[in-house]
């Protein structure tokens, strides 16, 4: 069942939408009145598409929020707004919706436009996998004027920061324009793991594991709550 989250600083819409979405067949994982609510309910529920607010009454806004999920989740946004005027679309193009929805609107409006973000969304994200992964065990990244291979079993471990990652071998480290969600959707699945909002290892480098951190040659890696249980599974730790 698709997984649906919500921001608005309005309880009463967050309750309405709650309503149309689980009539409509969808697991509504939660609502957030904030964005720092927001941040909290995108990392504890990793729903599959956020629905928010454009304004908040807060400095925050949901544009600011849609602009931290582009950095660190790979998942479709869709505004819901009662503005349709120029300025406010052009003020959020920069952060990508993959929907816009006006108030007031009705199920049907609501179910046309997830399920078209969900689906023009997940073809985005195969056809970039397809043009990065033209070899099995090697990936190209772009390093000022050249591409340079990285090997897979090279790699230890990849930190976010910010727009970028940084890509950790024995001998180099790389920089590269890209999310974190959308790095880990190119690599093996059964090689790599997420540990925490900001890192993936190499499974096959770990040397010592507990549920607060990894050790990957010498280094050691936070690991979240959140995602121990999944690493401990993927190591066969009991």
């Amino acid at each position: 069942m698709i997984k649906v989250a919500i921001l608005d600083d309005e309880i009463i819409i967050c309750e309405t939408l709650e309503k149309f979405l689980s009539e409509l067949g969808y697991n509504v994982v939660g609502y957030a009145l904030s964005y720092q609510e927001a941040i909290e309910l995108a990392e504890n529920e990793k729903p599959d598409v956020f629905l928010l607010d454009i304004n908040l009454n807060e400095k925050k806004s949901g544009k600011d929020f849609a602009a931290y999920l582009r950095e660190h989740v790979a998942i479709p946004l869709i505004f819901i707004s009662s503005y349709s005027d120029k300025t406010t679309l052009d003020s959020i193009k920069q952060v990508r919706p993959n929907g816009y929805l006006v108030k007031p609107f009705n199920k049907n409006d609501l179910y046309t436009s997830i399920e078209i973000a969900l689906n023009n969304f997940n073809i985005r994200q195969s056809e970039e996998k397809k043009e990065m992964s033209t070899e099995t065990d090697s990936f190209f990244i772009k390093q000022d004027s050249f591409f340079e291979k990285i090997k897979y079993d090279d790699l230890l471990y990849i930190k976010s920061e910010g727009v970028y990652v940084e890509l950790y071998t024995e001998t180099k480290k790389y920089l590269h324009r890209e999310t974190l969600k959308n790095m880990l959707d190119r690599f093996l699945p059964k090689q790599f793991q997420q540990t925490q909002r900001s890192y993936i290892v190499n499974t096959n480098h770990i040397s010592a594991a507990s549920r607060e951190s990894v050790m990957i040659k010498g280094t050691s890696v936070p690991v979240s709550p959140s995602y121990a249980n999944e690493l401990f599974l993927k190591l066969n730790i009991g």
